[in-house]
């Protein structure tokens, strides 16, 4: 036990003995018995501040890294407590665990009943998957500690039975807080936490909140706790030491690929590796590339996967078998995995909070420092990494933006008091009880009503508008039950394997929309399948597994994590230090950026690039993900509006690109940036019409229950939604939550003031050529982009080229017949010509096809062709016209699958660069297995 005690306590900066602790009040002396009972020698510095404040039931926010015991800090007072109270009423639930994760299998749930059970209290958990019949036992006979996850307790809240065994409800803790704060269940549940206290005969149930990272202390502990409660914050400062290293790798995902294993056999890791990417189709195009580099077991996780699939992995992990695992954040929190020797993260991860969580899933029952290690193959991302390390060594986080006054939530809850009561509830009373929960302290009276007008119409409630009273209609329990949870409902399809019949993972409704026809090939689990069949009724997409072939790649439709300002003000930091020599990072883009700019790019500098021949303008703004989407918006939307022509608008976290008919002259862009506006109308304006809009106005009519929740996707229904509801809660929420998630109008407002005070510098430039600092967001605006990421685009060029290297051709010349070759690719000279009369005019044929010669003797020697083989020697003149003129570039593009004379002269003819041309061939292959099964022949 000794040694178990002392690695509980290892990161504990000044570990109290529990020996010799002793306290005046019988509550902290009691836990103190608990902890040394459990096997603790001592007490971590959270444990040691959460201990009198938990003991004087005040509600609070613990705040510290994982491993740091803080799950122990709060249960272990709150179960010491409830085991010696005097009078404790029968068949009551005396406290709540909630928890945001779906996986209620993990290692910190299974501690805390452990910890219960063994002061003698009763334990239930209750969530999604629970039986009916240990449901019925949780309300026929209800334990002293329930837990749960928020949508489940959203349940919980209807039945009357559970309500009365509320009654006696003492304390609620809530796990992993900031998973919460800045997503609409966190702002559901501070709607539930209301009504769980009123549902209490006590005046005061105490909240405990815990998080491992938190930027907003204030904001977090007010969410906590509700609308002008008392609260203490208590933070561990004595963080975590990480040991990270940055490494820059160049070329493509291969590349990257082939450094992972070189790395893990260089350092001699034998444990098990988490591989964390940003994306699905990153972690399953990495999976794939690792499988087939060779003796190193590999999985892949995502929330794609079947559960069982994720399962399989998980009890890999646990077991401690050594290997890769490739992962999103499926595997950042929550799940029991065992002892992980080394994180590697592909790509910056983009927030602080993101690198401290993946990085800290490292060496976590050992509690030493967590080792990681951060792999780039781009300059933005090198950069990027090392700001987001230097912000974490100064303690600073990103911080969780809460969502105020979420209309489609409250309506939910307005509903839900409906449900759990007979009499009419007052508007009043309802909302009283909405502004107590903090997100919902400055909603009206007006939006109440608003709300229930909307609810009325749909026959949800019925709306006593003269007594202000309301009550369920039979609708109400459809509507509360399908609207529990607040993450977006989208249909997904269930893809089978039509050999083993196994459930490989799903697909959601816009993916098979896209890209679901028969024969398209895809990956999925880091292996390939071919579509067989889609059923639409069964929600079903059948398929083959494939070997051997071309690795194709799976459009997941996803959005890159957003870049904050702060992270963006550091990248300029770590710019200029680069570029004046104070540190050295991987590629020379600085020092190159310099020459090209004459000033760098940073959050006082703004640099524009106007490319006049193409219209076209690069700025660089180095404000962060939403700032930049912000004035990207505002600039199209003015700039559209004064010249008369559309101005298209694309942005990173570190430039924004416009693009136009007309031309954008330095006075005009100036004039837009050092203008004063009401910022939020004119993004307002800007979202009408819009595709973002069309869908949100979809997701918010479900929560309203206007629309069906199997309903599938009209963007003309939506529209009309928008427009028919334009003055109503339905438009106000929609365009509240697309500015929450993709704007910052408060930070963009204060750059616009900067800029209108010379605070920050506007730098305009006149180029014929990109600066490469500039051509990031350029490359990522072709063709190609709006399907997979620019690491992953290059990745697939790589392997494409690959694979029509090793293609096979039968050669002919078509001028004497003479001549003939059986040649790859990679062989062929750049100049081709017949060694026996001298001619350039050299057909290709697949290696296989013998005939083609024979047709061109018969051909040549004057013989008779049948209307087939007359086409045959149709199209061989057309390809070695080709030939004849473009080389060997003209036998690579014909190498692409269903590539023939004509799709190769129209590539051929639009040549840019041997990149562009790869692009081309992998979109006329992918254009080639789609429409396939329309052809005649």
């Amino acid at each position: 036990m000794k040694d178990q005690a002392r690695n509980k306590n290892e990161n504990s900066s000044a570990p109290e003995q529990l020996q010799t602790l002793k306290s005046d009040h019988a509550e902290e002396q009691l836990t103190i018995e608990k902890f040394r009972k459990e096997g603790f020698t001592s007490l971590t510095t959270i444990q040691r501040k959460a201990l009198p404040v938990i003991a004087r039931k005040v509600n609070c926010l613990l705040v510290a890294p994982t491993g740091s015991g803080k799950t122990e800090a709060a249960v272990m007072p709150v179960f010491t407590m409830l085991a010696h109270q005097r009078e404790v009423p029968a068949k009551t639930i005396r406290a709540i665990y909630i928890t945001p994760l779906r996986a209620l299998n993990n290692d910190v749930l299974r501690r805390v009943v452990r910890y219960a059970q063994s002061e003698g209290l009763r334990v239930e958990i209750r969530h999604g998957d629970t039986t009916v019949l240990a449901r019925k036992k949780i309300v026929k006979d209800p334990p002293d500690v329930l837990i749960t996850t928020p949508e489940s307790l959203a349940v919980v809240l209807t039945s009357e039975k559970m309500l009365a065994a509320l009654k006696g409800l003492q304390w609620v803790i809530v796990d992993e807080v900031h998973e919460l704060v800045a997503n609409e269940r966190g702002a559901h549940l501070s709607l539930s936490l209301e009504r769980l206290q009123a549902a209490s005969s006590s005046q005061h149930v105490a909240r405990i909140g815990l998080s491992a990272t938190v930027g907003n202390l204030k904001q977090t502990a007010q969410f906590v706790s509700g609308t002008g409660r008392r609260h203490a914050v208590l933070v561990d400062t004595t963080s975590r030491g990480y040991d990270i290293d940055v490494r820059f790798v160049k070329g493509s995902l291969n590349n990257v690929a082939h450094f992972v294993i070189e790395y893990v056999k260089k350092e001699k890791v034998e444990g098990s590796i988490l591989l964390f990417t940003n994306t699905r189709d990153e972690a399953e195009y990495l999976g794939t590339i690792l499988k087939n580099q060779g003796d190193i077991k590999v999985d892949v996780h995502h929330g794609s996967l079947s559960k069982e699939m994720r399962e399989e992995t998980e009890h890999t992990l646990r077991s401690g078998e050594a290997g890769i695992v490739v992962c999103t954040s499926s595997l950042e929190l929550g799940l029991d995995i065992g002892s992980v020797d080394l994180v590697i993260h592909y790509g910056s991860p983009r927030q602080v909070s993101k690198l401290m969580q993946r990085i800290g899933r490292s060496r976590h029952r050992q509690r030493s420092f967590a080792k990681g290690l951060v792999v780039t193959n781009n300059a933005d991302d090198e950069i990027e990494a090392l700001a987001i390390i230097r912000r974490m060594k100064k303690g600073s986080i990103e911080e969780q933006k809460m969502h105020e006054g979420a209309l489609d939530v409250m309506a939910h809850h307005l509903v839900g008091l409906a449900m759990q009561t007979r009499d009419p509830v007052k508007v009043d009373y309802a909302y009283d009880l909405m502004t107590r929960a903090y997100p919902f302290r400055n909603v009206s009276l007006f939006d109440v009503e608003s709300c229930l007008d909307i609810l009325a119409s749909h026959n949800v409630i019925k709306y006593d508008r003269d007594n202000r009273t309301y009550v369920r209609r039979i609708k109400a329990y459809k509507y509360y039950f399908e609207n529990l949870s607040m993450i977006p409902h989208v249909l997904k399809f269930e893809v089978i394997d039509s050999i083993s019949k196994r459930r490989i993972g799903t697909l959601d409704q816009q993916f098979v929309g896209d890209y679901g026809e028969k024969g398209n090939v895809f990956v999925l689990k880091g292996s390939q399948w071919r579509v067989l069949s889609v059923d639409e009724g069964r929600l079903v997409v059948n398929v083959e597994p494939l070997r051997g072939a071309a690795i194709n790649i799976p459009y997941w439709v996803g959005e890159m994590i957003p870049v904050d300002y702060k992270t963006a003000e550091e990248v300029g930091e770590i710019r200029n230090q680069a570029a004046n020599d104070a540190i050295k990072l991987s590629t020379p883009i600085m020092d190159e950026t310099k020459k090209a700019l004459k000033v760098i790019p940073d959050s006082k500098n703004i640099v524009v690039e106007s490319y006049g021949a193409r219209n076209m303008l690069v700025i660089h703004s180095v404000f962060g993900s939403k700032v930049n989407n912000t004035l990207a918006s505002l600039l199209s939307t003015i700039l559209s509006s004064q010249l008369g022509y559309i101005v298209e608008s694309r942005s990173d976290a570190y430039r924004i690109m416009l693009t136009s008919s007309a031309r954008i002259v330095q006075g005009k862009l100036e004039a837009v940036l050092s203008d004063v506006y009401d910022l939020e109308p004119v993004i307002i304006a800007a979202l009408t019409g819009t595709h973002n809009i069309n869908w949100k106005v979809w997701m918010v009519a479900k929560r309203f229950g206007m629309i069906s929740r199997e309903a599938v996707y009209d963007k003309k229904v939506a529209r009309m939604i928008y427009d028919r509801y334009s003055k109503t809660p339905v438009s106000a929420e929609s365009i509240r939550e697309l500015v929450h998630d993709k704007y910052d109008i408060a930070r963009t407002q204060k750059v616009l003031d900067d800029i209108k005070q010379k605070k920050i510098k506007i730098h305009w430039l006149e180029v014929t050529e990109f600066s490469d600092l500039a051509k990031t967001i350029i490359e990522h605006s072709g063709k190609m982009a709006g399907a997979m990421p620019l690491s992953v685009e290059k990745g697939v060029i790589e392997l494409i080229k690959e694979r029509l290297e090793k293609t096979k051709h039968r050669l002919v010349c078509i001028r004497c017949g003479k001549w003939e070759r059986v040649m790859e690719t990679k062989y062929v000279p750049e100049e081709i010509s017949c060694p026996y009369c001298r001619s350039r005019l050299i057909t290709a044929t697949f290696w296989s096809d013998d005939e083609m010669s024979r047709v061109i003797r018969t051909r040549l020697a004057g013989g008779k062709l049948t209307a087939e083989q007359n086409h045959k020697f149709e199209r061989a003149w057309k390809v070695a016209s080709l030939v004849n003129n473009f080389g060997k570039k003209a036998i690579i593009v014909l190498s692409g699958h269903g590539v023939g004379a004509d799709t190769a002269a129209r590539i051929l003819r639009n040549y840019i660069d041997e990149e562009q041309v790869y692009k081309s061939i992998y979109e006329a292959e992918r254009q080639y297995v789609i429409t396939r099964g329309f052809w005649a022949d």
